[in-house]
């Protein structure tokens, strides 16, 4: 059961996050003090929301895993080599691009925590 609530919680975070990068504008980049992140340009844009959308994909994906944790294990799993893949790629591309580590190590170290949690709730 705490397991089952943990994925509840976890994929409600994922839906609520999405839904910000849906919303956001450079109004809220400057209510959370990152104005200066804020790009006007199209593509950013575009990207940002379509991101917004997979990750409320995501939540979705884990609410419905948690439905039955035995019956969606393989999703959990999957959720495991997908955010091990963010992890690498994440890292690797924040790396790359010279970028300060405080514009990418968050979300590395983010999926690093979300990778041992689903490991435990998908152990037997």
């Amino acid at each position: 059961m705490a397991k089952r609530r943990i994925l509840v919680v976890i994929s409600l975070v994922f839906i609520l996050g999405g839904i910000g990068r849906l919303i956001a504008n450079e109004g809220v980049f400057r209510i959370f003090g990152m104005e200066y992140l804020w790009s006007d340009e199209p593509f950013f844009i575009y990207t940002y929301k379509l991101l917004g959308v997979f990750v409320i994909w995501m939540g979705m994906v884990l609410f419905v895993a948690s439905k039955d944790l035995v019956k969606h294990r393989s999703m959990i799993r999957a959720s495991i080599l997908g955010l091990f893949l963010f992890f690498i790629v994440s890292l690797l591309t924040g790396f790359a691009t010279g970028l300060s580590l405080k514009f990418f190590l968050v979300d590395s170290v983010f999926s690093l925590v979300l990778i041992f949690i689903f490991y435990l709730i998908q152990k037997d």
